[in-house]
């Protein structure tokens, strides 16, 4: 049996996702709801001496919503930051959104600055700044991603910014490694310049290196984990839409 013959509505679910600006999760709840109401109208209507054309026919042309109703669906699902936001205009609350960004960013890069200064700075590797400002900015793209998704809910581009993050985590680990190599390259050097004994520099060494990279690796597995969830919610989501729509799954799942 065709696809058609098993969901005769299916190409009118299709129009209506690319025409409703909802979130993913949002679009799926409409149109699940939409396709049954449909679906129920048609049995009704062939029950009492419809053909199958004229009942599908005829519940089109009751049920099925126009522009003007697909606005008020998108008006009544708006989400709760929206409405709170809508009387500011949209370059000002760029701004605002951004600003705040810089500042939860900045603030995780001075609580963590804070918490080096607490240590022995003389056995930390320099390259550690390196690795807490990638974690910063880490933090940044992580957390830029979830506020689109889950606050603001624009969905437009749902998989925008996840492989930035998994950028990020690597040249963190990069950076993690770079910094123990560039500390023994300064080993080298002062052991050929003489000074404290070799064996004392190369636990010095050992110490610097085992730091930045313990402290990448940690910072690289907390945005891995984040990606893993933010990937994996976006993936099940987006899954449901495609099984609702009939969508290949091997089809590129962004979506409007």
């Amino acid at each position: 049996m065709s696809a058609r013959a098993e969901r005769p509505f299916l190409p009118t679910l299709r129009e209506i996702d690319r025409a409703l600006a909802v979130s993913i999760p949002e679009r799926v709840a409409i149109l699940r709801e939409l396709e049954f109401d449909l679906e129920e109208l048609r049995a009704r209507l062939e029950a009492e001496g419809l053909t199958t054309d004229e009942a599908r026919a005829r519940a089109l042309d009751v049920l099925s919503p126009d522009g003007a109703t697909l606005r008020e669906l998108e008006r009544l699902r708006t989400p709760v930051y929206v409405r709170l936001t809508r009387g500011l205009p949209g370059d000002r609350l760029r701004v605002i959104e951004r600003a705040a960004l810089a500042l939860a960013t900045l603030s995780v890069l001075l609580i963590e600055a804070g918490l080096l200064l607490d240590a022995d700075l003389r056995v930390l590797s320099p390259y550690i700044w390196l690795v807490l400002a990638l974690g910063a900015l880490l933090f940044a793209t992580i957390a830029g991603k979830a506020f689109e998704l889950w606050i603001r809910r624009d969905h437009r581009r749902p998989e925008r910014g996840l492989v930035a993050i998994l950028v990020l985590a690597a040249a963190t680990v990069a950076a993690g490694a770079g910094g123990a190599f560039g500390d023994l390259y300064m080993l080298a050097n002062r052991i050929e310049g003489g000074g404290a004994p070799a064996s004392t520099l190369a636990v010095e060494w050992l110490v610097r290196s085992c730091g930045v990279v313990a402290v990448a690796l940690l910072i690289a597995l907390a945005g891995g984990l984040a990606w893993f969830v933010l990937a994996h919610w976006l993936a099940l989501v987006s899954g449901e839409r495609r099984n609702l729509l009939g969508i290949d799954h091997n089809a590129h799942p962004t979506t409007r």
